[in-house]
This record gives C-alpha cells, sequence and structure tokens, in this order.
C-alpha cells in the first residue's frame, strides 16, 4: 500500500546467517567415511596380499587422518 514502510530490523540482529548446525554431522561423516573407504582398501589389500589386518589397520589411520584433513579443510575448525 502507498505510505507503508517495510518492517524494520528486530534489535540485536547484524545480518549475519545462524551458525549451520549440520556442521557437527558432516565432520563426523568426513572421519566415518574416510575410515570405512580407506579401511576397506586396506581389507581388499589384506586379502590379496594374504597378511592378517596389517593393511586395514594402516588404512583406517590413513583415513581418519584424511578425514581429519577435510575438517580443518573445508569446515576451518
Amino acid at each position: 500500500m502507498t505510505g507503508q514502510e517495510p518492517p524494520s530490523k528486530p534489535h540485536g540482529d547484524d545480518g549475519q546467517n545462524p551458525p549451520d548446525t549440520g556442521m557437527g554431522m558432516t565432520a563426523v561423516s568426513y572421519l566415518l567415511g574416510g575410515m570405512l573407504v580407506w579401511g576397506g582398501i586396506g581389507w581388499l589389500v589384506d586379502h590379496y596380499a594374504g597378511t592378517k589386518g596389517i593393511f586395514a589397520g594402516i588404512g583406517a589411520v590413513v583415513g581418519i587422518a584424511g578425514g581429519v584433513y577435510l575438517i580443518v579443510r573445508r569446515l576451518g575448525a
């Protein structure tokens, strides 16, 4: 209507977006995904090499390290 002003901002609102609530789940999924994928690759190497889990353990550790790297890089933690 003519002569009406848009509603003003409520006090205390500086225009910034609220924090993303999905960041925690993203971090957990990076850790679990890295551990499962690289641990699975290590398990396959163990299977074909005839070893008893050494490469699966190494793969899981590499996957967790990669997950931490992604968390720091993408989420800025």
